[in-house]
Order: structure tokens, then C-alpha cells, then sequence
């Protein structure tokens, strides 16, 4: 066998090492049980009941959850607002201003005022409301200051068995109109001190006896009461966190719609503004022709000037369609009506587009 050698305070100690690796494996997994005291096992349990959480903890990332949630729809709202008055002011800015010197210009060539149509605009509305009434986690009653009355109760009734059980056997009825003598009490304490067993008697063991029976049914009472309330609250509040975390849940998708729908608004101004770009080189470009060619019937205009007034009306059609298409569904969320107008607007301008570079 292998030697071990050990020197301690200067002395050496020769003691002999394992056979092998399996037996020094063996060997250090008994060690870390011995110096724990308990098991792995043992100790993995623990871990996963040290890992529960209490009713209170419960309550509170509950309470943590809603808050947070409730938070963060808020924001949420007041940005959607934010991009809802920043769409309306773009929309409005082109509108009456790019978009109508197009429409005034067409007229001005002579293009029949029945084929451009008047736009209204009306004021985006979404549904912002929660679809989810508001949810107010409350902290749990400890049930001491009840359970403290119900110990008080079962106390008295106690010391009121322990003394009908003594007159009884003494013989003695107590007036309840006044307070018994010394004597009385006495004789009542002497027979629960001893007298109950043929003896004499101690009154003054007979009041240990008294009170200390009734303090301990009072603890009894008490500890049972609160330990009952505590299981109560431990399923209340599981509970209570399943449904913050559902409630959650549900507000996150409410914010994923929300902030949908904030995206949308972002990319129709931003396709507003290329139409306003659009419309003021198309303005320019029917300001020459009006300069150059004059006022004349719209078949003796020159055919590139005409393919420039077809593409005004195009855009002026496909801009109107995307701001009379309601944004907002029935559902108060991002409607499909509005997705399509959206795509058949980009569609419109990437067609312009290509058309500049032909």
C-alpha cells in the first residue's frame, strides 16, 4: 500500500492511503456527509423548502407584478397618444399643404374636379381602455389578533370548567351577585391542588394548576388558530400570484397591441413625408408645364406632361385611401383595413419611385 505521510507539530504520523480512485471518491463523499451532517439528499430537500416562498413573499411579488404591469400600460398609452397627435399633425400639415396645391393645380390644368375626391379626416380613436378590470392585491390578515380572543375564550372556559368541576364535588354555590370570600376560593383551589385525588390539598398549587392549564390551552389554541391561518394564507396567496401573474399576462398583451399599433402610426408618418416630398416635385413639375404648354385642353398637353398628371392623381388617390381607412378595428386594436391601405400606399410609392429613374 501506498504511504501517507503527515507532520504535525513536528512530530510524524504515518497513516495508510487508498487502494484506489473509486476508494478516495468513496471516501470523500462519506467526509462531506459526516461534516454536514446529513445527507445529500436530506440537503436537496431542504433546499427546495427553503426555496418556497411565503405567503407574505407571495403577496408581495404579487403586488410588485401588478404595479409594474399597470406601469408599464400606462406609459404605453400616454406614448400611443404621443403618436397619435404626431400622425394628426403630419397628416393635417400634408393634407392642407403639399396635397392641396396638387389638387388645385390639377383643376388649374383643366383635370375634371369629379375625379379627385374630398378627403375627410377624422380623429383617430383606438380603444385604449383595459379589457381588464384593475387588480388590487391586499396583504393577507395574520389571524393573530383573532386567534389572541379565541386563546383569551378557551382560557376562560378553562378556569370556568376547573371551578364548576370544584363546587360541584365541594358542594358549594357560588353568588354570582357578589364576590365569594377567601374562604371559598380557598377550598376551590385546596381541591385542584390535591383534593381532586383524596388529599388535602394546596391552594396555592391548586392556582398554579388553575393558571397554568389555562395558559397552556391558551397557547395550544393560539398556535393551532395560527397555524391554520397561515396554511389559509399560503393557498390564498398562491392563489393570488397565479392570478397577478395571468392578470400580467394579459397586459402584456394588451402592451404588445398597443405598441403594434405605435409602429403602424410610426410608418404612416413616415409615408406621409414621402408623399409630401413626392407631391412638391410633382407641383413643380405641373407648374412648368402650365408655364411652358399653358392652360390648354388636357389631350394637347404633351404625353410626358399627362403621364406626370396620371401619376399626381395615382398618389393623390392612394394617400386619400390611407387616410380615410380607419386605423382602429371594432376591437379597438390595429385593424386589417388599415395594414392593407398602409401596403398599397408603399406600393404606390415604390411604383413612383421606380418611374423617377426610368
Amino acid at each position: 500500500m501506498e504511504k501517507v505521510e503527515e507532520k504535525r507539530e513536528g512530530s510524524e504520523v504515518i497513516s495508510e492511503g487508498p487502494e484506489s480512485d473509486e476508494e478516495l471518491e468513496t471516501l470523500k463523499e462519506k467526509g462531506s456527509e459526516t461534516e454536514s451532517g446529513i445527507s445529500l439528499e436530506e440537503q436537496s430537500v431542504q433546499s427546495q423548502e427553503s426555496g418556497k416562498k411565503s405567503a407574505d413573499e407571495l403577496i408581495e411579488e404579487a403586488r410588485e407584478l401588478v404595479q409594474q404591469s399597470d406601469s408599464e400600460v400606462k406609459d404605453c398609452m400616454e406614448v400611443l397618444d404621443e403618436d397619435i397627435a404626431a400622425y394628426e399633425e403630419e397628416r393635417d400639415r400634408v393634407v392642407e399643404g403639399s396635397l392641396s396645391i396638387t389638387e388645385s393645380l390639377l383643376e388649374e390644368i383643366g383635370l375634371d374636379p369629379g375625379t379627385v375626391e374630398e378627403v375627410e379626416v377624422e380623429r383617430v380613436v383606438f380603444e385604449k381602455e383595459d379589457p381588464l378590470d384593475s387588480m388590487e392585491v391586499k396583504k393577507l390578515s395574520s389571524g393573530k389578533f383573532g386567534a389572541s380572543i379565541l386563546a383569551l375564550i378557551a382560557g376562560l372556559a378553562v378556569v370556568l370548567a376547573w371551578l364548576y368541576a370544584a363546587t360541584e364535588k365541594l358542594g358549594i354555590t357560588l353568588d354570582l351577585s357578589k364576590i365569594p370570600g377567601k374562604e371559598v376560593y380557598d377550598k376551590i383551589f385546596a381541591w385542584i391542588g390535591g383534593g381532586i385525588t383524596g388529599g388535602e390539598g394546596n391552594a396555592i398549587a391548586g392556582m398554579a394548576i388553575l393558571s397554568g392549564s389555562a395558559l397552556i390551552v391558551m397557547v395550544i389554541v393560539y398556535k393551532i388558530r395560527v397555524y391554520l391561518r397561515e396554511v389559509h394564507n399560503q393557498k390564498v396567496a398562491e392563489k393570488i400570484n397565479e392570478e397577478a401573474k395571468f392578470y400580467c399576462s394579459k397586459k402584456e398583451e394588451c402592451k404588445q397591441e398597443m405598441e403594434k399599433v405605435s409602429e403602424h402610426i410610426h410608418e404612416v408618418i413616415t409615408v406621409l413625408k414621402t408623399y409630401d416630398v413626392f407631391f412638391d416635385e410633382l407641383n413643380a413639375k405641373m407648374r412648368r408645364v402650365l408655364h411652358l404648354e399653358g392652360n390648354v385642353p388636357f389631350d394637347e398637353y404633351h404625353p410626358r406632361s399627362r403621364e406626370e398628371i396620371g401619376r399626381a392623381t395615382t398618389l393623390i388617390g392612394s394617400i386619400k385611401e390611407l387616410i380615410v381607412t380607419p386605423m382602429a378595428g371594432e376591437d379597438g386594436s390595429l385593424s386589417e383595413e388599415g395594414k392593407r391601405a398602409l401596403e398599397r400606399s408603399n406600393e404606390a410609392l415604390e411604383h413612383y419611385k421606380e418611374k423617377l429613374y426610368q
